[in-house]
């Protein structure tokens, strides 16, 4: 990455998705399990997007993150029928009762979309667009096996009928990408291709009964996909380009790669002694003892493809006339190569104690062993030979554009969603006008509502000035009014004082008094009669 742009961007989503794949093999309930697998999602989106000022790179990280996200449905919606299935948030195990079938195909979902299966394999060939190690530990190591790894943790709960739906993916999967891989004229998207189908085989192992040689093919091709990828990524890296026109021949001038590319290759192939005929043998004899043919068939033109794509990109790499790149950074690319096939070189002879370590168990089948190796030499043999005149090409642009059903990813997927983000804009819209018509209807009522208030707050202030007037008012009278009580009172007490006075009780005093009156009315009568 030294000469390259991103950097900034690149380590620290790097650095993300370790922590989101750590995260999501180590957890041990749903909960965790989920925020892993949707953290890493986003991580897989920033690192394919990391050159985002390249056309490709912004389409490839928009197609990779709509199709995950899309079959990510399936996880929320099985992980929640499991859930309330067993009653807890762990995810279940060993000695646990099945699921329902409709939780068991949610989940498939999921695993269909994370790890890239038919009809949802046409997002792994855009996300080689982004840099090649993102390519290398990202989509054929890490994320692309999350899918596989979820199957195999929740295997011992899968209804039969599951299963049975998880093998024919398997199978389907392993044929149309195999073919797509001998197609293809790009290095990267050959081998992005060759992980689909490499994922495929453990699809229909889980799905025929044997999760123990999944989990032999899933830590077998982790490394051998790895190898390849950053192989594929020194060529790259010497060259500027991936086609292999550009290509051809680099693996002369680059030997230690070439050699390097070459051995995972054959380990890919199922080539012994190296690491992948041991995980390639347990997947073909899984579909022996299940005994469905169709499923072996499926197996045998998988190990027949495999050989065939892998020795089609020895030949290019191998055979035409090209320059000798310069040696920029390339030791340290060699060190990291060369790390992982010493893996791939010797990883055969411990695969099986780790399987088993892990309470898995890895089916055994001589005739399979056999029919495996000669099918992957004639493969070799074919692939070596191999024309791109051998297929039509209609054929070729049908296998090259991932087989589009009904218009394919553009009108299955982007226009359905742009259609749907449409609508939704649209009612933003609406709902945005009413909240805006809401909020001046609302302005304007305070307007009028203030006028009001104005007009109330004046009323109030002139009643409460007259109220004023009034109680000063009050007050004068009833301070005069109390004043002329109070003298009635006081002259009413004189008066009965006063009168206190000729009430002493004695008789002759009361005669004396009543003699005298009667002389005053007698007077007053007398005058009264002369005045006339």
């Amino acid at each position: 990455m030294r000469y390259e742009t991103g950097k900034a961007w690149f380590w620290p989503a790097m650095s993300l998705f370790l922590m989101a794949m750590q995260l999501l093999v180590l957890a041990g309930d749903w909960f965790l399990f989920i925020t892993g697998w949707e953290i890493m999602g986003l991580a897989s989106f920033l690192l394919i997007g990391t050159w985002h000022h390249k056309k490709e790179a912004r389409q490839g990280a928009t197609k990779a993150f709509m199709l995950t996200r899309f079959s990510d449905i399936g996880l929320y919606a099985g992980a929640f029928l499991v859930i309330i299935t067993f009653g807890d948030l762990a995810i279940p195990g060993i000695g646990e009762m099945k699921v329902s079938l409709a939780a068991a195909l949610w989940l498939l979902l999921a695993v269909m979309g994370k790890s890239a299966q038919v009809p949802f394999q046409d997002w792994l060939s855009g996300a080689m667009a982004g840099p090649t190690p993102v390519s290398a530990l990202l989509h054929s190591a890490t994320m692309v096996g999350a899918g596989a790894l979820l199957l195999i943790r929740i295997f011992p709960v899968l209804p039969e009928q599951g299963l049975e739906i998880i093998a024919i993916i398997g199978a389907v999967t392993i044929i149309f990408t195999g073919i797509t891989a001998i197609s293809s004229r790009d290095i990267k998207q050959m081998l992005a291709a060759s992980t689909s189908s490499q994922f495929g085989f453990m699809l229909l192992a889980v799905g025929t009964g044997f999760p123990g040689a999944a989990l032999a093919h899933w830590l077998a091709h982790a490394f051998m996909k790895s190898s390849l990828f950053l192989g594929a990524g020194i060529f790259q890296h010497a060259k500027g380009d991936t086609l292999y026109e550009k290509i051809k021949g680099t693996g002369k001038h680059l030997k230690i790669t070439f050699f390097g590319f070459a051995i995972a290759g054959l380990a890919l192939a199922g080539i012994p002694p190296l690491i992948g005929f041991y995980s390639k043998d347990a997947v073909l004899a899984a579909s022996f003892k299940d005994g469905s043919g169709f499923y072996m068939i499926a197996v045998l033109l998988g190990v027949i493809f495999t050989a065939m794509y892998i020795a089609k990109a020895l030949n290019r790499l191998w055979n035409g006339k090209t320059q000798k790149p310069e040696n920029k950074g390339l030791t340290l690319l060699h060190a990291g190569l060369l790390g992982l096939v010493l893996i791939v070189l010797a990883g055969g002879f411990f695969l099986e104690k780790l399987v088993y370590s892990g309470e898995y168990t890895i089916p055994k089948d001589s005739l399979s062993k056999y029919l495996g190796l000669g099918l992957a030499l004639l493969g070799l043999l074919l692939g070596w030979m191999y024309n791109e005149k051998w297929l039509p090409q209609r054929a070729k642009e049908i296998i090259n554009e991932n087989y589009p059903i009904s218009g394919g990813y553009q009108k299955l997927v982007v226009q359905p969603v742009l259609w749907l983000a449409s609508i939704t804009y649209n009612f933003d819209q609406k709902i945005s006008a009413f909240v805006q018509n809401l909020g001046h209807a609302g302005l304007l009522f305070s307007k009028k509502n203030e006028m009001l208030d104005k007009w109330v707050g004046r009323a109030t202030l002139s009643i409460g000035r007259s109220w004023v007037i009034f109680s000063g008012v009050h007050k004068i009278f009833d301070d005069n009014m109390l004043k002329w009580v109070e003298n009635i009172g006081h002259g009413v007490q004189k008066t009965g004082a006063r009168g206190r006075k000729w009430q002493s009780g004695m008789v002759h005093k009361e005669l004396a008094i009543s003699v005298v009156a009667l002389l005053i009315l007698i007077f007053i009568l007398t005058a009264s009669i002369f005045t006339l």
